[in-house]
């Protein structure tokens, strides 16, 4: 089945000076079978990417950019893609007004035949943005727009408009499978040929350079999967009725440009915009660790949450809800969790996102990996670049590798370690077409299979087979396209080590500083900072001889005053050998941090970095005794202090600090009777 919906955006703070209807197509099947055996049960359009659905981002895109009348075609799982618009955000948004038909179409199983469905429809009523179902962006569509109507202007056969976004080759966000080279007029930014990297040849003829004065060949575009096209565009699909995907499409319009004069141009994003679109585990991966790192802001999960999600933006990259209170955890750099999940003692989590209502035991260990809702992992697993899908569950002792997969409601372990790469599920094994569809029955399910037949691989009490993509009838590309996909080196980005320190059982070893990568200047400075820290502590240095060291590697690495003294408190805090020296620590350290914060912005910098590191190291127990240190050495200044503590919303904060805070004000109050007797 096709499942058309219509959507339309009532946004009357939005709504367009012109009277011409703004319309957006989202084609949310892929037609490939890149994220198998996960879309054997789910549309790849509603798997979570920071815990939203990831139609959700390409709907949001076009609300903001004033789309009202959406079309929404899918082929695959259309029950539940209805379901997450009556039901989700979209749907309950008073200003939306959604509705959907459904329509038979047996014979759906491509790009080109939903755009000759939607010709069948007759629903184009003018021009018209197409997307997929899975971009993530911020970008402003008024600029491609504008483009798409010069060209048009100057060109009348003009019929779309691609937007690409610079970015080079090795760039994570970049499809491997999609990889293009773009061959294009520099003066006119039309398209005139379009060669799939992968292939082995690539080549022109003579004749091509003849008539053209000059071209640029271009490997450092990528497609963001945003067109702009004109009204006929559909009906053009129709009439090259074995038209698969939109690369073969252009390539005939390309090609046919001498017979109907039809031409197609190129919008190249600017630098500041970001556009980049799921494509396969490598990407997912890479725009979900960019979003972390607020590359797509505002797109971000600190904004547009609900109100019972919402989410705290910390430094490096850390997200926690108000729920989700991880006392005994250590919560590193680059991580989201979500609402009601716990975590237990001991467990450390870096680079990762973590689901709702996930169950985290103790002395887990996960980094760099994606785990979904409901999710269970019992005590002592280590997960390591993995996915764990909705309802998985992982037994205790359990290590899960590089590139692994746990598909929906599977279950490993325990005492197991799964093989890098493994892929476990309980739906059935072979879909129609090979593609990433299937019908909405309960037969995808593969109940009436024996799911504990594995278990030499996956564990005593583990349940779900090892996936495996049919072989039989695949050709020589499916196989290559199988063999890239799903081997973890495309998606695994790099790996994290935890702090040597978090992972020492000994209570009186001197621990070390979790220093960033050196292959930044912020990195680089904050490592000479702690050496200069370090010896200046141990020999017992002038101090101002520190500090000279301190500025000559600001200006070796060129970071602004601000990470300066950020940086500096990073280090004054991770380096401190042991609570009860952490009075003589600070006395020495004391008159380089007065001379570096004599203002009140700067004092604010120490204190929100405090604050920071006292959340990852699960330190709020001494923030107390850190500020009172601070104060009584005249670092910070009882004002600020309290201006800060004001605008604190963390109730764990407040009463962590309460004591302290309420003795200043105190004394604050009897220094403002004084003054008034006086």
């Amino acid at each position: 089945r096709t499942l058309l919906y219509t959507i339309k955006f009532e946004l009357a703070m939005r709504v367009p000076d012109d009277t011409t209807p703004r319309q957006a197509v989202i084609v949310a099947d892929s037609f490939n079978s890149r994220f198998k055996p996960i879309t054997l049960e789910r549309p790849r359009c509603l798997l979570p990417l920071a815990n939203k659905p990831l139609i959700d981002y390409t709907l949001q895109h076009l609300a903001n950019n004033g789309f009202y009348d959406i079309t929404i075609l899918a082929c695959a799982h259309s029950a539940a893609i209805e379901k997450h618009l009556t039901e989700g955000k979209f749907g309950k948004d008073e200003r939306l007004s959604v509705r959907h038909v459904t329509l038979n179409a047996e014979n759906c199983t491509s790009f080109g035949d939903a755009m000759r469905e939607l010709a069948s429809l007759a629903l184009i009523r003018g021009p018209f943005v197409l997307v997929t179902g899975d971009i993530v962006s911020n970008m402003d569509l008024r600029g491609a727009m504008e483009v798409h109507q010069k060209n048009k202007a100057v060109n009348k056969e003009a019929i779309m408009t691609c937007v690409f976004k610079q970015a080079l080759p090795s760039h994570p966000t970049r499809s491997i499978e999609d990889d293009v080279i773009v061959c294009l007029n520099p003066n006119t930014n039309q398209l005139l040929g379009l060669q799939s990297a992968n292939a082995r040849r690539f080549s022109y003829e003579v004749a091509f350079f003849d008539s053209h004065d000059v071209v640029d060949f271009r490997y450092d575009l990528m497609n963001t999967s945003v067109m702009l096209c004109e009204t006929h565009v559909p009906e053009r699909f129709a009439d090259h009725f074995d038209t698969r995907d939109m690369y073969s499409f252009i390539k005939g319009i390309i090609n046919e440009e001498e017979m109907c004069s039809e031409t197609i141009f190129v919008h190249v994003l600017k630098q500041d915009s970001y556009a980049a679109r799921v494509s396969n585990l490598r990407s997912y991966a890479a725009i979900s660790h960019d979003i972390m790192h607020r590359w797509t802001y505002p797109v971000v999960p600190d904004n547009n949450s609900p109100p019972e999600e919402q989410y705290i933006y910390r430094r490096r990259g850390i997200y926690l809800p108000n729920s989700v209170r991880p006392y005994k955890a250590k919560i590193h750099q680059n991580t989201i969790v979500g609402s009601e999940t716990t975590i237990d003692r001991n467990a450390e989590i870096a680079d990762s996102v973590i689901g709702r209502k996930c169950e985290i035991g103790a002395n887990v260990k996960i980094t760099n990996s994606y785990i979904w809702d409901e999710v269970t992992i019992k005590n002592d697993c280590v997960i390591d670049s993995a996915v764990l899908c909705s309802g998985a569950t992982v037994k205790a002792n359990t290590t899960v590798t590089p590139g692994c997969i746990l598909s929906y409601d599977t279950v490993v372990g325990p005492n197991t370690t799964l093989k890098n790469g493994t892929r476990v599920t309980v739906a059935a094994t072979h879909i129609r077409n090979d593609s990433e569809c299937s019908n909405d029955s309960e037969e995808t399910r593969c109940s009436d299979l024996d799911l504990s037949s594995d278990t030499d691989l996956l564990g005593a009490d583990s349940w779900g087979k090892l996936y495996q993509s049919e072989e039989e009838g695949s050709s020589e590309e499916d196989e290559e396209e199988e063999e890239l996909t799903h081997d973890h080196r495309l998606w695994y980005l790099r790996h994290t080590d935890f702090p040597e320190d978090n992972m020492s059982d000994s209570s009186d070893s001197t621990p070390v500083p979790s220093e960033p990568e050196h292959d930044d200047p912020e990195a680089g400075f904050y490592a000479e900072v702690c050496d200069s820290f370090r010896a200046g502590f141990a020999i017992q240095k002038d101090i101002d001889n520190v500090l000279i060291e301190v500025n000559a590697s600001k200006h070796a690495y060129n970071v602004s005053v601000s990470d300066q003294l950020l940086h500096s408190t990073r280090a004054l805090l991770e380096l401190c050998p042991e609570p009860r020296e952490f009075q003589k620590y600070v006395t020495y350290f004391a008159p380089m941090f007065i001379k570096l914060a004599k203002d009140r912005d700067s004092q604010m910098v120490i204190l929100d970095e405090i604050e920071t590191w006292a959340f990852e190291r699960c330190k709020l127990a001494e923030l107390q005794k850190i500020l009172h240190t601070l104060y009584n050495e005249d670092v910070l200044e009882e004002g600020n202090i309290l201006e800060w503590a004001s605008g604190c919303t963390d109730s764990a904060v407040m009463e962590s600090i309460g004591k302290f805070i309420n003795w200043l004000q105190e004394a604050e109050e009897e220094s403002s009777e004084e003054e008034e007797s006086d």
